[in-house]
């Protein structure tokens, strides 16, 4: 073969590999700061088959690869809209501003199964108007590791997500694989932002996949409950701190109870730091516990199957429906709204919340 045919065929080669890449994923943002935010983007580059006879390898996965582009030097408080891989890569964001700007999110979880339902809550949080950032409270997809689930979660998700930053929470079932933390450039599975005169932290409560052995297990925790208390030290004059981890340290779910005794160490530092409102996931359906002053809502409607709501707690129990939805937070000055929606449009769930400066 001469020099030129050679490369006439790799040509060839480097044309089919790349008319087979198509985008399954995206445009999304994450990692959104004041004047920093990452465009990604998921591409199927090829197909891995699978099966037990050579003739019949029935079992299909994608070849995934993420795109991402880093932008610096934006402007707080602005929309910043993008074009990330031509017509189909459309999309806007906005940065957080500063001070008592008035703001809107929307917190949801546990999307891992039963994908019409989940579309169904996507199209319901669509149509509630365009929120300022989203944030989900863990098991976005049954198995983190199986390759072939990513897509379809994409896929649900795309109408929403070009249109607004996302904040994931490491859920069990994302399994503490890698492909979440490279879907989602995510450094720590725990981290913290501001947005206008709120601080949100994000933890990770999946313990049991986080090490090998206790001993390790119990010192990654004993660091993480160590920086939550440093980080919430330095946030004393935001006007509303929200906590969100996957795992609810109260449940009205009877066979649940008592399952996290890891996370009610949690529960201490919320009441010391005068925590606005915690949200969780993992029990599939809605739940509303105030105790010591503190909001605990469990958010974990977004389309897993429902769980009962049989053994609400004595004293702290506000609200509890087997049902999906999701959760709308309005912050105004130094007033917030969180209400819990129905698909229907239906409020579940109403809840007013002050300043912390005002309880001071």
């Amino acid at each position: 073969m001469t020099r030129r045919s050679l490369a006439l065929v790799l040509l060839a080669c480097g044309l089919v590999a790349q008319a087979a890449d198509k985008v399954v994923g995206g445009p999304y943002t994450v990692n959104v700061g004041p004047r920093s935010a990452t465009v990604a983007w998921v591409v199927q580059t090829s197909e891995a088959r699978l099966g037990t006879d050579p003739g019949e390898l029935s079992r299909t996965a994608p070849v995934l690869r993420v795109q991402k582009v880093s932008f610096t030097g934006l402007e707080a408080g602005t929309t910043h809209h993008y074009d990330s891989f031509g017509e189909g890569g459309k999309g806007y964001f906005k940065t957080p501003p500063s001070g008592a700007v008035p703001f809107q999110f929307l917190v949801y979880g546990d999307t891992r199964s039963r994908h019409d339902v989940h579309a169904r809550v996507i199209q319901a949080m669509v149509k509630a108007g365009e929120p300022d950032f989203v944030i989900h409270t863990g098991d976005l997809v049954a198995d983190g590791a199986d390759t072939a689930q990513w897509p379809v979660f994409f896929s649900i998700e795309r109408e929403l997500l070009r249109k607004t930053a996302f904040f994931p929470c490491l859920g069990n079932h994302e399994r503490n694989n890698p492909q979440y933390y490279e879907f989602f450039d995510v450094q720590l599975p725990y981290y913290s932002f501001d947005w206008a005169n709120a601080h949100i932290v994000v933890l990770n409560t999946d313990l049991g996949n986080v090490a090998g052995s206790r001993v390790s297990r119990d010192a990654y925790w004993k660091e993480e409950l160590r920086w939550l208390d440093e980080d919430l030290a330095k946030s004393r004059k935001a006007d509303f701190v929200f906590v969100v981890f996957h795992h609810p340290p109260f449940t009205a779910v009877k066979r649940r109870q008592g399952d996290d005794k890891e996370v009610n160490q949690v529960v201490p530092v919320m009441e010391k730091f005068k925590i606005s409102a915690v949200y969780n996931g993992h029990d599939h359906n809605y739940q509303h516990h105030l105790k010591s002053g503190v909001h605990y809502i469990v958010t974990g409607g977004g389309g897993a199957p429902l769980y009962p709501v049989d053994a609400p707690l004595a004293g702290i129990t506000q609200k509890v429906e087997s049902t999906e939805h999701y959760v709308g937070i309005q912050v105004n000055g130094k007033t917030a709204k969180i209400q819990a929606f129905a698909l229907d449009g239906r409020v579940i769930d109403t809840i007013e919340l002050a300043s912390r400066a005002e309880a001071r």
